[in-house]
Formats: structure tokens, sequence, C-alpha cells
């Protein structure tokens, strides 16, 4: 890969690229450490299962690696990763212009190589497969359970991990169905029905490289950050391909809806309510990107309703399908009782030796979320020309996913795609901080620090998991909060973007103006 290109490459200083070649090395060690982990097979970072049938993916072998091996290589294949990227995004500030085709490339290689080989890191994809087999043997994944199908001694039904066993499907009627199809081209081989969700994380994620390079190809400077932040980022290749979370096909849906909302009219509104509304049906949380899309269009009934009718097009529709309220109501309800492991909540709470029950935890981190919200929505950057909704888009999930009492590195594929469209500030650093927090502490993912053996090694991933972990990731949000009331966003002077922005989104993509301008310009 050339590290830039025409007549900017002599005015490139030649420690921005040699800061340049470590980014591109960085990256791709951390992509083929997490393809080695895959392929080791069975593991504490990899699921078992048997072999698909006739040589179909996906492919591992039996080495039986040691817990401390896994886990170090794991942990590596993030912090290596994290330090390619922020080296990356450092020479782009400096004027780095590698060829966008070259990272589409390299980003359609690593996602290949993610698809064929096992899950890494969690055992969700072993979930969708089992719900999957559910509604393709004609039962609601919403009423009937893992265990119930395990009991039936389903082959599928065999693989469902027992932390959820006992749980219905939390994830929306568009998810269920994609599950579905692969349950039905997987039949009774729960390695081919996992190989079939990745083929659908892996065509999630090429969307977005697609959707990414299309709204910033006119600038080399955005387009190369925007690839490094979703196309080749090795915390969301982790995230969405690696561990196969249906997160990535929400994104799709969702980025696209936000991207597709440029011109304040009722087509324009439709399409985009569709688009998301689709979003809202694989997981919940993306309603986040309707909340934000309505905040552009507030002063326009008639765009206001058609994005409304987009999005009820394909929600009513799917959850009447997906039996009535009741995906919506598991959904919700599994949504606020879900317990993580490294809760920064709970940290605190541990630190004051407060002992109040967890829906208290709960009511902290909503309204935390809501006065995280104000406050970004009034002092976040100012978002890209031309895309209004991105920017109060990404303030509504940024709050809550700093504020949530779950803390999960797949769930930042909500933020990466909508800040690699914004102009580059401090906020990069936040959003990279928090994803490889998150990821370290999620790791190796099949086994937790309460099953890890030897020992030390239990030891040092409770200490990782428990305590660093939110410790870290409440600083971060703390340096969010400070960034907010500063305004500190800039990095200085650079390549092209414009300055941040301290407005309110309205109809017609404008802003209005509440606090006075931030001096200097964002790059």
């Amino acid at each position: 890969m050339r590290l830039v290109t025409g007549p900017r490459e002599s005015a490139t200083p030649q420690a921005t690229r040699w800061m340049a070649r470590g980014a591109l090395a960085g990256i791709g060690v951390s992509v083929a450490l997490m393809v080695l982990t895959g392929l080791a097979g069975p593991s504490a970072a990899v699921p078992a299962f048997r072999h698909a049938p006739s040589g179909w993916p996906p492919y591992f072998g039996h080495l039986a690696l040691p817990n401390a091996l896994v886990t170090f290589v794991t942990w590596a294949a993030v912090l290596i990763g994290g330090a390619g990227l922020a080296a990356g995004l450092v020479a782009v500030h400096r004027g780095w212009r590698p060829r966008a085709r070259h990272l589409i490339i390299g980003s359609a290689v690593a996602v290949l190589a993610l698809a064929l080989i096992p899950p890494v890191g969690s055992t969700d994809v072993l979930d969708y497969a089992v719900y999957g087999r559910i509604a393709a043997l004609g039962h609601s994944p919403y009423l009937m359970t893992p265990a119930r199908l395990r009991r039936t001694g389903d082959p599928v039904g065999a693989i469902a991990p027992l932390p959820w066993e006992h749980d219905p499907s939390v994830y929306g009627p568009l998810a269920t169905l994609t599950e579905k199809i692969a349950s039905q081209l997987g039949g009774s081989s729960a390695a081919l029905t996992l190989f079939w969700l990745k083929v659908w994380a892996g065509l999630a994620y090429l969307v977005i490289v697609a959707a990414l390079d299309r709204a910033v190809r006119s600038d080399p400077g955005r387009r190369a950050r925007a690839h490094l932040l979703w196309s080749v980022n090795p915390l969301m290749l982790l995230a969405v391909m690696a561990g196969g979370h249906v997160d990535g096909l929400a994104a799709a849906a969702g980025v696209t809806g936000l991207l597709a909302f440029r011109r304040m009219n009722v087509r324009s509104g439709l399409l985009a309510g569709a688009l998301i509304g689709a979003a809202v049906a694989v997981k919940l949380p993306f309603a986040l990107f309707g909340i934000g899309a309505a905040l552009v269009a507030y002063r326009s009934p008639r765009v206001l309703a058609g994005l409304g009718a987009g999005a009820a097009a394909v929600l009513v529709p799917g959850y009447l399908l997906a039996g009535g309220g009741r995906a919506l109501v598991v959904e919700v309800r599994r949504g606020d009782a879900a317990v993580d492991l490294y809760e920064p909540w709970q940290f605190l709470y541990r630190v004051l030796d407060w002992h109040s029950p967890s829906q208290r935890i709960d009511l902290i981190a909503l309204v935390a979320a809501v006065l995280l919200a104000v406050l970004l929505l009034l002092r976040l950057p100012g978002g890209p020309p031309g895309l209004p909704a991105i920017r109060p888009a990404l303030a509504l999930s940024l709050a809550w996913l700093v504020t949530s009492p779950q803390q999960r590195p797949w769930f930042d594929a909500m933020i990466f795609p909508l800040l690699a469209v914004m102009p580059a500030t401090r906020l990069d650093w936040i959003a990279l901080a928090r994803g490889v927090v998150a990821s370290v502490a999620e790791l190796p993912g099949i086994l937790f620090y309460t099953q890890l053996s030897p020992h030390w090694l239990s030891l040092a991933d409770d200490v990782v998991a428990r305590d660093l972990a939110p410790l870290a990731l409440l600083a971060i949000a703390a340096a969010l909060i400070w960034l907010c009331v500063t305004r500190r966003w800039p990095l200085g002077s650079g390549a092209g973007h414009p300055p941040p922005g301290t407005g309110l989104p309205v109809a017609g993509g404008g802003s209005v103006n509440v606090t006075e301008p931030v001096p200097g310009r964002s790059t």
C-alpha cells in the first residue's frame, strides 16, 4: 500500500510516513492474531462445536491452547490494534493520505478471513444460532427457551450457552428473520448455521464500508479517517466479525438511514425512517438513531411524519409477525435486567460500600444518560456538512453507551460509523479508549475469570474485568464531561474540517447556536 499519493508525498514528513507504516502493521498484526486464535480451535476464546459437513466453513483445528496463552494473545490483539488505529488517526491528521481502495480491499480481506473462522471472544452468536433453529422448527424464540430445545436432543440446541439457556430471544423480529434463514441454510449443523450468521455480519460490515466511503469520498482526509475508524478498525472487526454480533446488522441499517437523511423532504424522511426502523427491528437501542433524526426534523411536521411512517411500515408488521407485543416486551425486560461483569455503577457502589438493589443502579444510569445527552446535544462538536442527523444521533447514542449498566465492546458499533463521518476531534480518543478498555475486559470471552485456570490467571482477569476496567470507564466518562464543559474538542490545525459547533440541529440542516462559538479548527 502506498502511504501517500500525488503531490503530497514529498510534503509528508518522514516521521509521519513511519507512523503510517506502524499503523498498518499494528492493524494487520491485530487481525492476524484474531484469525490465528480462531484457527487454533476451541479454547478460552473460541467455543466448541462439531465441524461443518463436506468441508464447509468455519475452519479450525484442535490445538488446545493454554488459557493463559489465549488470554494474552487476545489482549495483545486489542492493545496492538488500538495502538495501530491511534497511530493511523494521528498520521492522517498530519497529512497521510492512503489510497482508499487499498483500505477497502484490506477491510474486505479481513472480513472474509474472520467469516471463515469460528466465533472469537463471545458466545452470543451461538445464541443466535439456537434462536434461529427454534424459529426454523416453527416455534417462537420469544416463547421457547434454548434449554427447552436442548432437551429435545436437537444438535443445534446442544451448543446453547448456559448463561442464557433459560432466556427467550432479546432481539427484534428482523434479527430473528436473519437467524431463521441462517438456520434453514445450515440445517441441523450448528457450525454451518454459525457460518451463515457470520456471512450476514460480513455483508452488513461491508455495507457500512461502502456507505461511509460514498459519504466522504470527495475529501481524501475524511475518507482515510472514515476507513480507519470503521473499515479496518480492529476493535470493530473483533466485535462485529470475529464475535459475529448482531449489532453489525443494526448498524448497517441505522447508519445508512442517517446518511440517507440529507434533504428535508417527505421522501427522504420515509427512506430514513424505514432504514432506522429496520435497525430497531434488529436491536431496540437503535431507536436513539430515530430520535436523533426526529430532532433534526421537528420543525417540519411533514418530514417528521415521513420519518414516523417509514419506521412504522417496518416495525409494525415486523413485531406483529413476531408475535405481537411479546417480542418487544421480552426485549425491553431483558435489556433492563441484564447484569454485566464490569458495570461502572456497580464498581462505584462497591467503592462507596452502598448496598442498593440493581433497580437503583438502573435509575441512576437513566438519570445520568438523560443529563449527559442534554450536555452532548449542547456541546458536542459540529456535525458533518450535509448530514444533519449524524450529530444528534451520536450524542444520544454516546450518552446511553457511556452511562449504561452494561458495557460491551460490540455496543460501540453504534458510534464508530457515526464518528467516522464527524470532524476529527478529541472525541476520537474517547471512543478509542472505550473500545480498548471494554474489549480487554470482555476477553477471552468464552471462559470468564470464574472459570479460568490456573488460579493466578483467574485472579488477574478478575482484577481487570471487575476493578480496572470499571475505573477506566468512569475516568473516560469524566474526560468526556470535561471536554463538554471546557469545549477543548479541536486537535489543532490540520487537514480541512469545519470547526466544532455548539448548536442544536434543526430542519433544513442548520443549527441554533446556544453558546458562543468555539475558537480554532478541527481536523
